[in-house]
């Protein structure tokens, strides 16, 4: 990924502009993340508004695509949204001094160097050495539902749900002895659709979550679950890809009751959403089964801590500091059925997500889901496949997700 070369270039390439248009200038006609408009000499430009960056970049890097009177000694504005974050560049009319506001993150300065070359390298420098990509990162994940971090899809979003999903079912009643004690693999694929309030553009994500099962010979209910999750998520054309490595230890305290520790090791990569970052994560989920007439209502409850790393990238070394820590709480009934042959068994779902201090806009959602499938709880079970779907809703948010998981 080539992050670093390209944002400076969206930053610095052709941000020429003028401070005397900055009260008049009329907003940015984009509800998108990356927004431009070049006005000069009193002469307003069109708006260059797009998912992605590289479209933003293209446009900055040719001015005159977005206002034909430019010339290399206009006076003009520019006005921009990167990520979510207006952007104000400016210089005056046949001045090599470059002004610049990043208005919501309150932070403006000028350089002026012999040339407008001069005062660009000055900012490239700045933009390397200071924490301006990661004061972006974090703005967008406080006031973003598409943040790539926290929003939905987001990699902290995913990793939660994958670590309360290591743990979370109905299986902890299986008898010290009775079950098959041979290991598991599993493979699965989820697709969800989403839709954000305010607008025209849906978040899609597709999973593939891979595991690995080791279970106890002399108890069965004593597994370690390695996982390696993959996700390639769309918004509007724009891509990111986040995947993860993460190891937990299912402990049976009783026939009943099952603890869990976790931990997690992530990183999301987006050209498209100039977006770079680690995560790391510890989580603890309990899980409660109770059998009752026929079926089994099992209880979760997790908790866990997501803290991004810093991660470098050619002469950029950036660290978003996001730190969430989050809870799951879910409850699950598992019915036998006949529906579709014998053996069979109906999950139905309800899980709550929230986090505890510091938040991100998404900072709640909700989620029911039904799947069918073979049963997981019968004692013999050495393979089983389920599949199924769940509606969620968050802040400003709400969509359908179908998936489908086979384990052998």
């Amino acid at each position: 990924m080539h992050t670093s070369p390209r944002l400076l270039a969206l930053l610095t390439g052709a941000a020429f502009a003028a401070p005397v248009f900055a009260q008049t200038a009329a907003p940015l006609d984009c509800q998108r993340s990356f927004a431009f408009r070049a006005d000069t000499d009193g002469v307003a430009g069109k708006t260059v508004c797009s998912a992605k960056a590289d479209a933003f970049i293209d446009a900055l890097d040719n001015f005159n695509a977005s206002n034909a009177a430019y010339t290399p000694v206009s006076s003009a504005l520019v006005q921009a949204r990167f990520s979510d974050v207006g952007m104000v560049l400016s210089y005056d009319a046949n001045s090599t001094r470059l002004n610049y506001n990043f208005i919501e993150l309150g932070d403006s300065g000028s350089f002026t160097g012999a040339s407008r070359a001069e005062s660009q390298d000055q900012f490239e420098d700045f933009v390397k050495k200071s924490n301006i990509l990661a004061r972006i990162m974090q703005y967008q994940a406080q006031h973003s539902a598409t943040s790539p971090i926290t929003g939905i899809g987001g990699v902290i979003t995913m990793a939660g749900a994958q670590d309360f999903g290591s743990s979370f079912d109905t299986m902890s009643k299986i008898a010290s002895g009775q079950g098959a004690s041979n290991n598991l693999v599993g493979v699965g694929l989820n697709y969800g659709s989403y839709s954000v309030s305010g607008s025209d553009e849906r978040i899609k994500t597709t999973s593939v979550p891979l595991s690995y099962t080791v279970r106890n010979d002399i108890d069965p209910r004593r597994q370690l679950v390695l996982s390696v999750p993959i996700t390639l998520v769309s918004i509007g054309g724009a891509q990111s890809v986040h995947g993860s490595a993460g190891v937990a230890y299912r402990l049976p305290l009783s026939d009943n009751w099952t603890l869990t520790p976790g931990a997690r090791y992530a990183i999301i990569a987006s050209k498209d959403r100039a977006t770079l970052s680690s995560v790391m994560s510890a989580s603890l989920t309990s899980t409660y089964a109770m059998p009752t007439n026929g079926y089994t209502l099992g209880i979760g409850n997790m908790i866990g801590y997501y803290k991004t790393g810093k991660f470098s990238s050619g002469d950029y070394s950036i660290a978003p500091d996001i730190a969430l820590t989050m809870m799951r709480n879910g409850i699950m009934a598992s019915m036998p059925t006949t529906m579709f042959g014998p053996k069979m068994a109906a999950e139905i779902s309800l899980i709550d997500m929230r986090y505890l201090g510091d938040k991100p806009f998404v900072d709640s959602t909700q989620e029911i889901g039904f799947t069918i499938g073979t049963n997981r709880n019968a004692a013999n079970a050495r393979s089983f496949v389920r599949g199924g779907l769940s509606y969620l809703r968050g802040r400003n948010t709400r969509g359908l997700s179908v998936n489908f998981g086979y384990w052998f």
